[in-house]
């Protein structure tokens, strides 16, 4: 199941793949579902990171493939408005090659994450090496067959 964490007014916590911030004030329903969702999903690699409107009223679920039965019950009665978005890539994918890129690259990028949208890998490359290149795409050309949306900058401080 995923893990709830509460949240202070600071900045949000690093948070692993099915953990979310629970802010105070918002609507529980939403908060439930999306324990209720990640429990139905288990460890699948299909499924993908939430989106939750800033209103708190409306969550987009991710997935890649067909949505299984569990998930199908749990959308039955979801209490708020949701959405079922398809995924281009497996987000279970995207995930292990965002730490292969990280792992392969070090000295090429400041980090690297799956995409929410399930479409690809965001990566940091450090201006000491998209300068030379000419760019930060032009520095990860050819690093990985999944697209790479690829910015300048630093990783933030762990």
């Amino acid at each position: 199941m995923a893990a709830r964490k509460k949240s202070s007014a600071g900045p949000a916590p690093r948070l692993g793949h099915g953990e979310f911030v629970a802010y105070p004030g918002g609507p529980a329903a939403i908060y439930g579902l999306l324990e209720r969702l990640s429990a139905a999903a288990g460890d699948s690699p299909d499924f993908g990171t939430p989106g939750i409107s800033l209103d708190r009223k409306r969550l987009t679920v991710r997935w890649h493939g067909e949505l299984p039965a569990p998930m199908q019950a749990v959308l039955a009665d979801p209490g708020c408005e949701v959405t079922v978005q398809q995924t281009e890539f497996c987000p279970g994918d995207l995930r292990a090659e965002a730490e292969r890129l990280l792992r392969d690259h070090p000295g090429v990028l400041a980090s690297a994450t799956a995409r929410p949208e399930g479409d690809g890998v965001e990566v940091l490359v450090p201006p000491a090496v998209a300068d030379p290149a000419g760019g930060a795409e032009q520095a990860v050309t050819g690093l990985s067959a999944v697209p790479l949306f690829a910015e300048v900058g630093e990783a933030p401080p762990a």
